[in-house]
């Protein structure tokens, strides 16, 4: 049995669950469906007949400790897989020659072996880990490990590349999220006696997340190719967003790519570029882009002005937008595709989409005989909807005909059709809810809905929501509801 008295250094319990407490303000600020845990790993690193070689906090985490037996053997491998075998080969970790032999390369190789243990464990998995560099405390070499969900960390979109050139860079907001919440878990093991006070972790959540948005943001600079963009292009963008231009919010897109990239089009070249950091003058620039012209940079000057060829090679992932959207608002975007939103400074996901693989499992609860290719069909429509900016609501009722016979002064009744997701954009375009059956039927568009007050409801919420929270509650059908609210909010009512 590996006891916890055993393990490490004895504050490892209170410096572990602190440690998932911080995780859980940090990650519920992005999306509270990640649900991050934390457990550490301990390699001893020195010949003791008295500890155990491998610990694990807590022990009941569902990683035995006999599976890390081997990771100091394949952290060798790894070493020599790196250097092609010509360096002196010393033992990994020897607490005598820790500070000269465990650098930061050797550091990653014992941690990418811990990693492949934990990777093949989750394969099959409804969670992913992520591992930190390990840190020697009391005569062990721990990690911390971040575990959060894998269906809702996927639903994010990605990048694929993880490295440019030989630096490491952050493939989404979420990535660099995490890499900063271990990063400072690294910190705080680094101090004496870790977890042996209160107030362990200190930094607050907000400042954590402000400075991920900044690691991203290192991601397009050097997809941009000019070294002088490299650092301060998060603040750059935050200063520019909140700059006005005779009285006129900042609005207006900015490409982000090398001078002669395939895909870009130069409509105007400035004859003496404009420096990023010349605030002004960027925003007074951004007045003349549209939405077919932006700004083009290199992510250090503004060379000119020009538009996007298509079609891109999304794979190559060296071309990105930001687009100033209102006062003190900024997006980072690849391929159409929002990988950060920034307001007053503060960096966040985009609001999270609904998750195809939840959706469809809650409509199978609520209609049991509906197959297969209808749910399918059903999913692509309100995906569809869920991209309305102004916000919309779908329901989905075995009654759809009959309440829209009953709701006929309070809707605009429609001739059933069958939905396809054009149509579905058309119809969410106007207030009201949409009213289909499950076969994806509509009968009812602009629908106001009615129903009995509900406990559920929330002052906080608009309109759509508690409306919705009523109507549900009080059908007589089964039914679900889908808000979507106008800051991307989306909530389902079964």
């Amino acid at each position: 049995m590996h006891t916890i008295e055993l393990f490490m250094w004895g504050y490892q319990e209170h410096f572990r669950t602190s440690a998932e407490r911080f995780a859980g303000q940090i990650f519920s600020n992005l999306d509270k469906n990640l649900k991050p845990k934390v457990f550490l790993v301990g390699i001893l690193s020195e010949d003791r007949e008295d500890s155990h070689p491998v610990c694990v906090e807590p022990e009941d985490c569902g990683y035995n400790p006999d599976l890390f037996l081997d990771v100091k053997n394949r952290a060798h491998q790894l070493e020599k897989i790196r250097t092609g075998g010509k360096i002196t080969f010393f033992p990994l970790i020897k607490q005598e020659k820790y500070e000269s032999i465990l650098n930061e390369r050797r550091l990653k190789d014992l941690k990418n072996a811990i990693q492949e243990v934990i990777d093949q464990k989750d394969k099959d998995g409804g969670v992913i880990s992520f591992c930190s560099l390990p840190v020697l405390v009391k005569g062990y070499a721990v990690c911390v490990v971040l575990q959060i969900e894998r269906s809702v960390f996927n639903n994010h979109y990605s990048l694929v590349k993880n490295k440019f050139d030989e630096y490491d860079i952050s493939v989404s907001f979420l990535d660099a999220t995490i890499t900063e919440y271990l990063n400072e878990c690294r910190d705080e093991l680094s101090k004496p006696d870790p977890g042996s006070t209160f107030d362990i972790f200190k930094r607050p959540p907000e400042e954590i997340i402000r400075s991920a948005g900044k690691i991203l943001m290192y991601t397009p600079a050097l997809a941009g190719g000019e070294g002088l963009g490299l650092h301060g292009l998060f603040d750059a963008c935050n200063t520019i967003s909140s700059l006005r231009y005779e009285s006129d919010e900042c609005i207006g897109k900015m490409l982000i790519a090398g001078r002669k990239h395939p895909n870009i089009e130069v409509t105007i070249r400035l004859s003496s570029p404009v420096r990023v950091s010349d605030y002004l003058a960027v925003r007074k620039l951004l007045e003349i882009s549209s939405n077919d012209v932006s700004l083009l940079s290199d992510s250090g000057y503004i060379y000119g002005l020009g538009k996007l060829i298509k079609p891109y090679d999304e794979g190559a992932e060296n071309l990105f937008l930001i687009n100033f959207t209102k006062h003190h608002t900024w997006e980072l975007s690849h391929a159409d595709h929002v990988m950060m939103q920034v307001t007053y400074g503060q960096p966040n996901l985009q609001k999270m989409k609904i998750n195809e693989e939840n959706f469809k499992r809650d409509i199978k609860k609520i209609f049991q005989d509906i197959d297969s290719g209808t749910l399918d069909n059903l999913w692509k429509l309100i995906d569809e909807a869920t991209k309305q900016k102004h916000g919309t609501m779908v329901v989905i009722s075995k009654g759809a005909q009959e309440e829209a016979d009953r709701l006929q002064t309070q809707c605009i009744k429609i001739e059933p059709v069958k939905l396809t997701p054009e149509i579905m954009r058309m119809v969410t375009a106007i207030d009201g809810a949409v009213l289909i059956c499950p076969n994806t039927t509509c009968y009812a568009i602009g629908v106001i809905l009615d129903g009995l007050d509900s406990n559920k409801g929330d002052s906080s919420r608009g309109a759509r929501y508690n409306s919705a929270n009523r109507y549900v509650e009080s059908s007589e059908y089964s039914c679900v509801a889908i808000v979507v609210s106008q800051d991307g909010s989306i909530d389902i009512f079964p």
